[in-house]
């Protein structure tokens, strides 16, 4: 399962999401399933692949990507990340946040130096703190956990997070007599009734 979101206008966010997207593919290309280990490598990779694009074509300076990457093997998922794009846990009605934000925001709200309700309109909401593609050495997140039957993995881009609050998530998610393209297409019509003023990336898998 992979989300990346691009950034540094249409043009190069664009180009940077698509080569991250490419070249995750391509590393897994020999493989059934992924480590930890091996998802990290994969989002370094992508990484090195945005910068040689850069290198060649000097206008695309800034462009970069978010990147959240989840493999479930048996009954663990294996998960890496880079940026604000999210990987959500649905279990038992409870909708848990598994990655962390790479934002301006998360970290001047883990210093206290602001409020939850303060950043909703803070001018550097949108701003990351770590994206793939931005420098060579990056730094990647990364973990794995448990799943059980029935449980929902979200992975999703700002798009969504941004425009809808957790509850709100996790509503559409109890929905579980819905399949997972229903339950895409809802959260979609929802995102869109509200005037969401990004693009949403989102993928839905249900154990």
């Amino acid at each position: 399962m992979v989300v990346a979101d691009g950034m540094g206008g249409y043009v190069g966010g664009e180009i940077a999401s698509r080569t991250a997207v490419k070249s995750v593919a391509y590393y897994f290309s020999n493989y059934t399933h992924a480590s930890t280990e091996q998802l990290t490598k994969a989002i370094a990779y992508a990484n090195d692949c945005i910068i040689s694009k850069i290198i060649i074509d000097p206008s695309l300076e800034g462009m970069g990507t978010t990147l959240s990457l989840l493999s479930l093997v048996d009954s663990t998922a294996y998960w890496a990340h880079v940026g604000d794009s999210r990987i959500y846990l649905y279990r038992k009605g409870m909708l848990k946040q598994i990655t962390t934000d790479h934002t301006v925001i998360h970290e001047l709200i883990e210093d206290h130096s602001i409020t939850t309700d303060e950043a909703e309109k803070h001018p550097q909401r949108h701003v990351l703190t770590r994206a793939v593609g931005v420098e060579k050495q990056l730094e990647i997140d990364s973990g794995s956990f448990t799943v059980m039957k029935g449980d929902r993995i979200l992975l999703c881009s700002d798009g969504l997070s941004a425009a809808l609050s957790e509850e709100e998530i996790a509503s559409y998610l109890s929905h579980s007599e819905k399949t997972e393209r229903q339950t895409v297409k809802d959260l979609f019509s929802r995102i869109y009734d509200e005037g969401a003023p990004d693009n949403a990336t989102v993928v839905l898998k249900t154990v």
